[in-house]
């Protein structure tokens, strides 16, 4: 009876330890780096996603965020979470082509994917584990935080003058950061830099730029770009929209239990389709902002977009030719756009984007090409 009793006494005290180690386990603790600085609302994303994980966990998985510049640059957050210095860095991947052209893909593609392309694209069609097997051979996972609508395209100062025509892009030193945008721009004879958001105001004000684009409306009228430029330029075809994520490193995402990976997962998803309806409504209500400040509009006409369309095909299959990576996402996007224009041209004006002229000719090739 004696041994009876000390078994159910070992086996209480057993309960408690474990009950107790539980509930005294260290919390986890997370350091998020962003590309983005403070005045920069593309964060809008990560704020949310970091708020629901906190809510969902009783505060037990904190991730606290840091903006572009307080540990680091903008550009450096991507070798800092392969590296597992932050175990999470808020980005747009496109930013990241250097490393891989594929990464072009992912953030935006000059007359590809609106914002609601990249959801289908993403959660429908694959997209998303494609996005993750690449940024794995870095050593790191990846989740969407929001996807922005078509960006404002350039802005340029009253010295410059309005761009109306291909033409008028010749000798402007005008800020993007796309590497496909970068190289159509230096086609038509314009001088294209790579200068981080948060540089661009002064590089504006001060003459180094001519002129510059960043992101949808909302986001470029609190930078204040209506104060430092008169002219507008529509449409943003080089960025029809931009999906915006957090790259995860991949240690410290596989240490999660598989319930705070489930909540991770989740947190980013809801976070993404709230960020994309913040970004749609403050667009709209910048316009007017824009232009009771004095800017002026000037769209380009669809024969110049034809041309500039043209060179966008172009280069998706030089790129195709240089990266495997690339050429199986730029399949993977081709597919889901020719398998869906047939439904986007019968909701006609029910429905939302368009489907690019090369979509056809691209896939073409890259089945001669053996993909």
């Amino acid at each position: 009876m004696r041994k009876i009793k000390l078994l159910m006494f070992l086996g209480a005290i057993t309960m408690v330890f474990a009950f107790g180690t539980t509930a005294l386990a260290k919390k986890i603790k997370w350091k998020m780096g962003s590309t983005w600085t403070p005045a920069i609302n593309l964060y809008y994303g990560d704020k949310l996603m970091i708020k629901y994980v906190s809510d969902m966990t009783d505060g037990d998985f904190e991730i606290k965020w840091f903006p572009s510049g307080s540990l680091m640059k903008a550009f450096e957050y991507f070798d800092a979470c392969s590296k597992g210095v932050v175990q999470m860095a808020g980005d747009w991947p496109s930013y990241w082509a250097s490393k891989d052209p594929a990464f072009d893909f992912l953030g935006s593609f000059p007359f590809g994917f609106t914002n609601v392309d990249y959801v289908n694209w993403m959660y429908a069609w694959g997209g998303l584990e494609l996005m993750q097997e690449l940024f794995g051979q870095y050593g790191m996972t990846y989740f969407s935080l929001g996807v922005t609508p078509m960006e404002s395209g350039f802005r340029t100062t009253k010295k410059t003058g309005p761009i109306k025509s291909i033409e008028d892009y010749k000798g402007l030193k005008l800020r993007t950061p796309s590497r496909a945008t970068i190289w159509i721009l230096k086609q038509v004879g314009a001088s294209p830099l790579k200068i981080p958001g948060g540089e661009i105001y002064l590089a504006v004000e001060r003459g180094t730029l001519d002129g510059a684009e960043f992101s949808s409306p909302g986001i470029d009228w609190e930078m204040g770009f209506a104060e430092i430029t008169e002219y507008w330029s529509v449409p943003a075809w080089f960025q029809p929209c931009s999906q915006l994520g957090t790259m995860v490193n991949l240690k410290a995402y596989n240490s999660l239990s598989k319930s705070y990976k489930s909540i991770l997962q989740n947190a980013c998803q809801a976070a993404s389709i709230k960020a994309m309806a913040f970004y749609e409504v403050a667009s709209g209500k910048a316009i007017e902002k824009f232009i009771e400040k004095g800017t002026k509009v000037y769209p380009l006409p669809d024969a110049e977009l034809d041309k500039l369309e043209g060179l966008a095909g172009q280069y998706c299959l030089m790129q195709a030719k240089k990266s495997k990576n690339y050429a199986k996402i730029l399949k993977s996007q081709m597919e889901y756009l020719d398998e869906y224009k047939d439904w986007r041209e019968m909701t006609g004006r029910f429905g939302q984007g368009r489907t690019p002229v090369f979509v056809g000719n691209v896939l073409s090739e890259l089945k001669k090409m053996g993909y």
